[in-house]
């Protein structure tokens, strides 16, 4: 009994270790430019592309509205506009017992009127549940888009594993836009003293765009990176990707 408990409390020991490794690792990390870089792979090392779409398939996020949401849209639509012959496809899940103009795709779908895609464009799929089943019902409610010319417009993590699963399915010409974000172009720095309060020893970090955003963005791009990763792990290892 004595013997299983210290094993218990070695493996323990060993498990707090890694993860206290980890989490250093993280930190540090976040002062350089990988977790980005990073990032930017996941969104553009499957996602280049050099044909006119067919099919601009807006990939599900967390919901609508939601950042995900709006920013796919906002992306999709302008593509539209430079083909608008193409067809929007909006794969978002919808809860059976929801009414459709109630759903998630329906308000994507309103979101894509309103920034001018035409609604006899735009095609709903409200069954899939991850990105592979997504994939199988654009099959079914599209068939002949196999043998067309594919479009993923999805979030930047999302985009390789989502072009990867619908190449595995039988997609031809499968390319995407990342929704990557946009950095404010305004000077943000400032000075502490300036701008009153009270007069206490802290460091002054108005000066600072690395402490004040750089360092959280890329603890934030390490979390969804990781995620992401394992995900595609996953996926490799049931022979989706």
């Amino acid at each position: 009994m004595r013997k299983a408990a210290g094993i218990v409390l070695k493996a323990g020991r060993i498990v707090f270790i890694a993860v206290a490794v980890f989490l250093v690792f993280c930190l540090f990390f976040s002062f350089t430019t990988g977790p980005f870089r990073m990032y930017h792979w996941l969104g553009t090392s499957q996602s280049s592309y050099s044909f006119k779409p067919d099919y601009i398939i807006l990939m599900g996020g967390s919901g609508y509205p939601a950042e995900s949401a709006l920013m796919r849209s906002w992306y999709a639509a302008n593509v539209w506009k430079q083909h608008p012959g193409a067809t929007v496809i909006v794969a978002q899940p919808a809860a059976v017992c929801v009414h459709p103009e109630l759903s998630d795709a329906w308000g994507i779908r309103s979101e894509l009127l309103l920034r001018g895609v035409d609604s006899s464009r735009i095609l709903l799929e409200i069954k899939g549940k991850n990105t592979r089943e997504e994939a199988m019902e654009v099959l079914q409610i599209a068939p002949q888009a196999a043998l067309k010319n594919c479009l993923l417009v999805t979030s930047p993590e999302h985009m390789r594993r989502a072009v990867l699963t619908f190449r595995k399915l039988g997609f031809a010409k499968v390319g995407g836009v990342p929704t990557f974000n946009v950095s404010a172009p305004a000077d943000l720095d400032y000075r502490d003293d300036q701008l009153g309060g009270r007069k206490i020893p802290l460091p002054e970090v108005g000066g600072s765009l690395q402490l004040r955003y750089q360092f959280w963005n890329h603890l934030h791009y390490q979390v969804i990176c990781y995620r992401e990763l394992v995900a595609l792990a996953w996926y490799k290892l049931k022979g989706w990707v």
